[in-house]
């Protein structure tokens, strides 16, 4: 049994571990010495009950992180008992609709978990064969173990085996039965049967064990299966091993009378199956798989083909709205606590919840500019520090849970405020599940994703889409110069939002642009970066071939930069309605957007690009760089794109393969392009003074920073600067304090003149030999470079060294500890 390193993660949604940590580890060893990675997910607060693992949040949080982190490969439920069902209400909360592909095993009341998340998300594969823990793993039938190593080694074999079929009144078959396998615990039915919902494949084969149950109790739960329709697409059950079953004189059931009793209550075909259930005997099933009964001359045989037939679709159909109860649906009553609230995406967040008339409590470590204004403009008072007293203070409904609270801070601190929710039954949200709960389900919602460019073309798509009169809701990082605040609440009709491939939540290490339904969505560039969550850069063009497949499958339109390869393969990948547009001619795509060139002034960029059909559209802007003016094309090809939404919406007439040019529409579009102010902290003009010049911009990728400075060069020129262009960079971010872009951070500077580079910010949890190496970057920069381990250290210098002529840049994409402002204000 081998395999190709494939990352376990043991996890543990229901009954309570009765193990050893010696018998686990040797448990975890033996799956190591067959080539596994392994990673136990353990709970870390005591059973509330004493029977399960942990209390229902606690393990619907990590099971949330176990379904979402893309490094597992396999879940392995530790054991079965009680938990399970009452997990999904919570686990509703927060799952995206996309995950990555993902293989759940386990028995007993796992099942329950199993057929869910299957039926749930067309990728996902659950294996109803053994527990993590259980002890015959290992010692069972070599036959079970084969079939199941070779299910998770993605190595299927085809198994047959001789059954006994009773038929009520003799009824037969011709010559064989096909169906789907759903492998279920019997004690599940009832909880099954409750989610009306759920839809059981076509023809499918429904396979039963269960344990320890009276007869009249197994009789009751298949008057559930029976009452609830749920057995009208079923063409014959197997009965598994029923264990330990009493009869109506509480003796051990007879087998016999059992099947019997079974075929004349469903009028189904009974397949004698005793080989999988509580016992020895726990053959794995795959569910959904193909289950071929076959006749010959009187004898019968079930075929396990271990195959499930092609799914290509990939994002869950189930409501938004599920378990919401009326109470949080009501605006005036609903009390909205924000864990975290004082980054810029969760202010935002608030900010659009205020403005939809809900209450709204926050709590957060000390809140510095520009963030502080933002929580004080909306008349909330957030508590300092994340103490466990919070959450009842303020006895939320609701729960909104910013990305960066995690169990343990950078400094190695618990989080007591985490800890007690995790001990509640409040709804716990992440700020995207959040977003599509209660404002996304039903809207046009136009998403814009990228590694870099996301918000000034955001900002620049909700003011052309505002000038022309539509009233866009927004969520964007920054601050739009045309707009008060990043935020707007107009409509549920429109959204405009940036859409993050940073994880959502500690719960969800997926990202933010998964949740948010998207039916237009630009991809803008696909490069290496959140090296905290991301391998590599193939890890994050499979989470935007995500986006782009949700996109398609929400009958949506992908708009993608040709010149950047990942993101056209990503999009062209999809299957989608893609609109192309790039700097080189394309011939293939109908419907492709060029531009053919730019200027600099002093005041922006005069922007010519070809349209689909090679007419020429000129328009200003008052951006800089060759970047913004394809964020520019960019925009208007998004805006294209939401007219032929909104003529399928009015017509319901398909949308056209051919483009068809709106003389009107893009004469407005180009007229309003001329009023776009930006984005603050995007080229953000902080001060000019004794011809010096000085700019905030949020620059915090090697890529970006190229760009950025390229950019302020051709600024430069156009103004008649001859002094020197002056770069002061934080590495605040995850990404830029680890080791994994240095030397390309050290080569990005080259437009630059001086180079002062800031402090590397401290984090425990990471290794010494992760963090970013700042003097080892400096003296790759050259000589004009300087690192600094105090950013006071680096005002004073650059305080002293700055002359008449220069322009400094300031990047970072934090506050840079306020030097920006304060070295603009003394100047």
């Amino acid at each position: 049994m081998t395999n190709n390193a494939k990352h376990i993660a043991i996890i543990h949604p229901a009954g309570k571990n009765r193990l050893s940590d010696e018998k686990r580890n040797q448990r975890i060893e033996k799956f190591r010495n067959l080539g596994y990675l392994v990673t136990e997910i353990l709970p870390q607060q005591n059973s509330l009950d004493g029977v399960t693992a942990a209390p229902i949040l606690e393990r619907a949080c990590l099971l949330g992180y176990g379904l979402t982190m893309r490094k597992f490969d396999i879940l392995f439920a530790a054991r079965g008992g009680m938990g399970c069902t009452e997990l999904i209400p919570y686990l509703e909360n927060l799952l995206p609709p996309v995950i990555s592909d993902k293989v759940l095993v386990g028995f007993s009341d796992i099942s329950f978990l199993g057929v869910y998340l299957a039926l749930r998300f067309p990728n996902f594969k659950y294996i109803h064969g053994q527990n993590a823990y259980s002890p015959n793993l290992f010692s069972g039938p070599m036959l079970d173990q084969k079939a199941l190593f070779d299910l998770l080694n993605n190595k299927p074999d085809l198994y047959t085996f001789p059954v006994e079929i009773i038929f009520n009144q003799n009824k037969g078959i011709k010559s064989e039965i096909i169906g789907k396998c759903i492998p279920l615990n019997l004690s599940l039915a009832e909880s099954i049967t409750a989610l009306q919902y759920l839809n059981f494949p076509d023809d499918n084969i429904i396979f039963l064990e269960e344990c320890n149950e009276h007869l009249y109790r197994i009789l009751r739960k298949f008057d559930s299966l029976i009452n609830s329709n749920y057995l009208s697409k079923t063409k014959a059950i197997v009965i598994g091993n029923f264990s330990d079953c009493l009869d109506p004189s509480d003796k051990p059931l007879s087998r016999e009378l059992l099947l019997n009793l079974l075929a004349k209550k469903t009028n189904l075909p009974i397949i004698d199956f005793p080989l999988f259930g509580h016992e020895e005997f726990r053959f794995p099933l795959l569910m959904k798989s193909n289950i071929i009964v076959k006749k010959s001359q009187s004898k019968y045989t079930i075929n396990f083909t271990n195959k499930i037939s092609d799914e290509k679709k990939i994002a869950t159909t189930f409501p938004v709205n599920l378990f919401v109860s009326n109470k949080e649906l009501l605006k005036e009553d609903i009390k909205i606590h924000m864990t975290g609230i004082g980054g810029t995406g969760m202010a935002q967040v608030a900010g659009l919840f205020k403005a939809a008339n809900y209450k709204v409590t926050g709590s957060d470590t000390p809140i510095y500019p520009p963030m502080d204004k933002v929580i004080a403009d909306l008349d909330i008072k957030p508590d300092v520090g994340f103490l466990a007293e919070n959450i009842k203070k303020n006895n939320p409904d609701v729960v909104i849970l910013a990305n960066v609270v995690s169990r343990l801070s950078a400094s190695l601190k618990k989080n007591d405020e985490l800890e007690e929710l995790l001990q509640q039954t409040i709804p716990l949200l992440s700020f995207p599940s959040a977003l599509r709960k209660y404002f996304l389900a039903e809207s046009t919602n136009i998403i814009i994703s990228g590694t870099h460019g996301k918000t000034t073309t955001s900002s620049l798509v909700t003011h052309l889409l505002t000038q022309l009169g539509k009233k866009p809701s927004f969520l964007i990082g920054g601050r739009p110069a045309n707009f008060s605040s990043g935020f707007s609440f107009q409509s549920k009709d429109l959204f405009v939002l940036e859409g993050d491939e940073y994880d959502s939540a500690f719960f969800d290490k997926g990202p933010k642009f998964l949740h948010y339904e998207p039916k237009i969505c630009l991809i803008n560039n696909i490069e290496f970066d959140h090296a905290d969550i991301y391998a590599n850069v193939e890890a994050i063009e499979a989470e935007f071939l995500r986006l782009a497949k949700l996109t398609k499958e929400r009958n949506g339109i992908v708009i993608a930069n040709f010149d950047d390869i990942r993101a056209k393969r990503v999009a062209l990948a999809s299957g989608a309605f893609v609109i192309g547009f790039g700097t080189q001619k394309e011939e293939k795509n109908p419907y492709f957007w060029q531009l053919k060139s730019y200027k600099t002034v002093s005041n922006g960029i005069e922007v010519e690009c070809k349209q689909p059909n090679g007419k020429l559209l000129k328009f200003k802007s008052s951006i800089f760089g060759q970047h913004n003016a394809l964020n520019s094309v960019a925009a208007v090809a998004i805006l294209t794109a939401y007219q032929i939404l909104e003529i399928e919406k009015k017509t319901g007439v398909k949308r056209s393969i051919k483009y068809i040019e709106n003389k009107t529409y893009l004469a407005k579009i180009a007229k309003a392009m001329t009023s776009f102010k930006g984005v603050k902290r995007r080229f953000e003009l902080l001060r000019e003074k004794n011809n010096i010049t000085v700019f905030d911009d949020f620059a915090h990728h090697p890529t970006a920073i190229v760009t950025t400075l390229e950019a302020f060069r051709s600024y430069m020129k156009s103004v008649g600067k001859k002094g020197r262009l002056i770069a002061c960079f934080d590495p605040r971010n995850a990404t830029m304090r680890r080791r994994v872009l240095q030397e390309q951070l050290a080569k990005s500077f080259y437009h630059a003149d001086e180079i002062l580079l800031g402090k590397v910010p401290q984090d425990l949890r990471m290794n010494k030999e992760e963090v970013l190496d700042g003097p080892a970057v400096a003296e790759a920069c050259g000589r004009n470079a300087k690192y600094f381990d105090d950013n006071e250290k680096l005002l004073l210098s650059l305080k002293q060294e700055v002359r008449p002529g220069d322009t400094i840049v300031f990047m970072s994409s934090g506050s840079f500890d306020g030097i920006p402002a304060r070295f603009a204000k003394e100047l």
